[in-house]
């Protein structure tokens, strides 16, 4: 579909509800009137965020400030829809949804009074408190992809590095050492394949686990 043709559709629903309606005013794709009110649509065949920079800048010129997109652009954002449609709710802009000839407006743009509160995650908000406050190091670098430090690979590492100037220790003197709580989890779990049973109540490092102390402590 081409942004022409998303232009009539747009046109008729508009007229049909008593404006006045003309293409391309200025940089406006559509420019509606009715007595004092004013409407600004932007139409674009794909969801992006120069539709939504030229939509901010539209506010400057009309009262009200719609885009309009055709349904497979909803469709191909149907996993993130709620996050777009609190995002327009934001900046306080529209939505229309162009199928074949018929308009449906998803979103008007009034002013929300949101309470973000109510959508938080106590959880989750908890969670990032806790592990910002645990996470002792501070090697990692925002925006750097690769693995990593999280709490719980912080806990595994101090585990290994006891391990490899102890082998043997017992899961309670592992935690008696080192202060971690779910020291026998970790050992259990053993997701990162560095521990392994040395006789029984007893633990040493595997050869991953070797290789890497040896590479943190060549580093």
């Amino acid at each position: 579909m081409l942004e022409t043709e998303l232009y009539e559709p747009v046109k008729k629903y508009l007229e049909l509800n008593g404006y006045t309606v003309k293409g391309e005013i200025g940089n406006i794709d559509v420019y509606a009137v009715k007595d004092t009110m004013t409407i600004a649509v932007e139409l674009k065949v794909n969801i992006t965020l120069k539709l939504i920079y030229q939509a901010i800048d539209r506010q400057k010129l009309a009262d009200d400030v719609y885009i309009a997109v055709p349904s497979l652009a909803i469709k191909s954002h149907r996993k993130d829809l709620k996050k777009f449609l609190l995002l327009l709710k934001r900046l306080s802009i529209g939505l229309m949804v162009v199928k074949k000839d018929n308009v449906e407006v998803l979103l008007d743009p009034v002013d929300y009074n949101l309470d973000l509160s109510k959508t938080r995650s106590k959880k989750k908000r908890i969670k990032l408190i806790t592990d910002f406050i645990n996470l002792e190091s501070n090697e990692n670098q925002g925006g750097s992809r690769g693995k990593r430090m999280t709490v719980y690979r912080e806990k595994v590492i101090k585990i290994a590095k006891l391990l490899n100037d102890n082998p043997g220790l017992s899961p309670k003197k592992i935690k008696e050492a080192t202060m971690i709580e779910n020291t026998y989890s970790i050992l259990q779990k053993n997701y990162y394949n560095w521990f392994m049973k040395k006789e029984r109540g007893s633990y040493q490092l595997s050869i991953e686990g070797r290789n890497f102390i040896n590479q943190e402590t060549n580093n």
